[in-house]
């Protein structure tokens, strides 16, 4: 009987001296795959991490750079289409093709760059280019009536009161936008 009972012990031992083994096997090879999945997927977080703040940074910069051309867009035409201008009719001639030339580099700006702009935003924009269209047609009309010697100074008001109040309304609708996409928080 204590043969047997030896016996029984020695299998016990052995038993658990092997389980113990077996477990500590399996935790060697289990820690070394968690180790390299750890691993990994630090790689791939910092990987998206950067390429997110680079297009990040790179939407921040379309935004500014688009920005000032609408600025310099409505500078110009505000030059151009003002009532009052200082240098006379020759000096309001060589303001148009400066506001056409603004105009036309802000469009093209936002066209090939489109893609880094909500739906939201890009509506906005579009809004306010056809603004721009549309005031530039009136006023482009109204000069035509002066060369014509016709009654003229209703469609220059026209587009002068839209470059003074509505471009400026629709401006600032795109600030806001624009400011959450580089980090600025809007204060009412």
């Amino acid at each position: 009987m204590t043969e047997l009972l030896k016996n029984i012990l020695y299998f016990l031992i052995a038993s658990g001296v092997l389980a113990w083994l077996i477990k500590a096997i399996f935790n060697q090879y289990f820690s070394k795959d968690l180790e390299k999945f750890k691993l990994n997927l630090e790689k791939e977080a910092f990987s998206y991490r950067v390429r997110f703040e680079k297009m990040h940074a790179e939407r921040a910069e379309v935004t500014k750079n688009l920005y000032m051309k609408i600025v310099a867009t409505e500078r110009s035409f505000y030059d151009f289409m003002h009532i009052v201008q200082r240098g006379g009719d020759e000096d309001q001639k060589k303001k148009g093709p400066i506001a056409a030339k603004t105009a036309n580099d802000m469009t093209k700006y936002y066209d090939e760059n489109k893609i880094f702009f909500t739906e939201k935003e890009a509506e906005k924009i579009e809004k306010l280019m056809d603004k721009f269209k549309e005031i530039w047609n009136t006023f482009e009309g109204s000069q035509f009536k002066k060369a014509q010697n016709l009654s003229y100074v209703d469609d220059w008001d026209k587009a002068w009161t839209q470059i003074k109040t509505e471009i400026p309304k629709i401006r600032k609708v795109i600030e806001k936008r624009f400011r959450n996409v580089i980090g600025i928080s809007y204060e009412n």
